[in-house]
């Protein structure tokens, strides 16, 4: 089965209820019950953590969320250590990415992940990754 690459939007989409949360939440419960294998980082899930707390997201919901991740059957989390970090600042240069964007291209490679979840359209001008919106990757199931 292959593995997908998810980004902070995905997460993002559905913690703070924004207009695509129910094609997120479709996408993430497949991951969560492990129908989907999927990978994320922990850069990008405290880029998520970050966002809630500048959207005023209360601690407990923060909480709520890094709770909800241990319960997710087909969710692998990413390590990023400071020579990933390091490789990040490379890809900055060769992919015209910043940071953030960066780390994921990184994780991809070290897990041999050809595709990330994203509405985050950057990642379509990286050669050799695809990015797919959540309902593509359901229909691909």
């Amino acid at each position: 089965m292959r593995r997908l690459l998810v980004d902070a939007n995905i997460f993002l989409e559905l913690e703070l209820g924004q207009s695509k949360s129910a094609e997120c939440k479709g996408f993430l419960s497949k991951v969560a019950n492990g129908r989907l294998k999927a990978a994320t980082t922990d850069f990008i899930l405290d880029s998520v953590a970050v966002v809630m707390e500048d959207r005023e997201s209360p601690a407990s919901d923060i909480r709520k969320f890094f709770a909800s991740l241990i319960l997710y059957k087909g969710l692998l989390v990413h390590n990023l250590d400071l020579k990933g970090r390091i490789l990040a600042t490379e890809e900055m240069d060769g992919n015209e990415l910043d940071f953030d964007d960066s780390t994921s291209l990184v994780a991809m490679r070290r897990l041999g992940i050809k595709e990330i979840v994203s509405f985050d359209r950057d990642f379509d001008k990286v050669p050799g990754i695809e990015r797919v919106e959540p309902k593509t990757a359901l229909a691909r199931m």
